[in-house]
C-alpha cells in the first residue's frame, strides 16, 4: 500500500512538473513575441467662406496605427538576463472617420471666363473649373475625362448632371452653397 502511495505521489510530481514546464514555454514564447502597437487622430478642419460672409466649417478625422513586433534576438542564448530586442517593419493602417458634415456643399471663386469650384462630398475634397455654355449652364471640368453639365438654381445651390455609360442614365449631384 505504501509502495503504491509513493508510486502515485511520484507520477503526479511528474505531471505537475511537466505542466508547470508548458506554462512557461507559452509566457516565454509571449514575451518574445509582443506587438509594439501606437495609434494616432489626425483632424484636418476644413474653412468655407460663402458669398454671404458665413463660414462653414467640416472636421475629417484619420485614424493611423502603427504595428510592429518585438521579439528577442534568436542569436543569444536562452539563459541570458540582458538580451537584445529586434522589431520588425511596422505596418501602417489608416481609417477614415468621417466627417461632421454630410451634404454636399461647393463654394466658388470667379476667375474671369467662369468659375473655380470647391467641391466637397463624402468622398473628400476636389477642384474644378466651370466654363459657361449657354442658357446658364455650365461645363464643369473635375479632370481629363471627368466632365459634366452643371446649373445653378434659384437657391444658388449647384445641380451636376453627369452620364453614366455602365448604368445608361443621367445621374443628378446637388451642391448647396456655404
Amino acid at each position: 500500500m505504501l509502495k503504491n502511495l509513493a508510486t502515485i505521489m511520484l507520477f503526479l510530481c511528474t505531471f505537475i512538473n511537466y505542466a508547470q514546464s508548458e506554462e512557461k514555454k507559452e509566457e516565454k514564447e509571449k514575451a518574445e513575441a509582443k506587438e509594439n502597437t501606437s495609434e494616432e487622430v489626425v483632424t484636418k478642419i476644413i474653412r468655407i467662406k460663402g458669398a454671404n460672409g458665413e463660414e462653414k466649417v467640416i472636421k475629417q478625422q484619420q485614424v493611423i496605427t502603427k504595428k510592429s513586433e518585438v521579439k528577442l534576438s534568436p542569436d543569444e542564448e536562452d539563459g541570458e538576463t540582458n538580451r537584445t530586442a529586434v522589431y520588425t517593419p511596422q505596418k501602417v493602417s489608416v481609417k477614415n472617420s468621417g466627417t461632421t458634415s454630410n451634404e454636399n456643399i461647393y463654394s466658388s471663386i470667379p476667375d474671369g471666363s467662369g468659375y473655380i469650384l470647391t467641391l466637397i462630398d463624402e468622398k473628400g475634397e476636389k477642384t474644378s473649373k466651370a466654363k459657361p455654355v449657354s442658357n446658364g449652364y455650365y461645363i464643369i471640368n473635375n479632370g481629363a475625362k471627368d466632365n459634366c453639365l452643371g446649373r445653378f438654381d434659384e437657391s444658388k445651390n449647384l445641380i451636376l448632371e453627369t452620364y453614366d455609360t455602365v448604368k445608361d442614365s443621367i445621374i443628378t449631384l446637388t451642391y448647396k452653397l456655404k
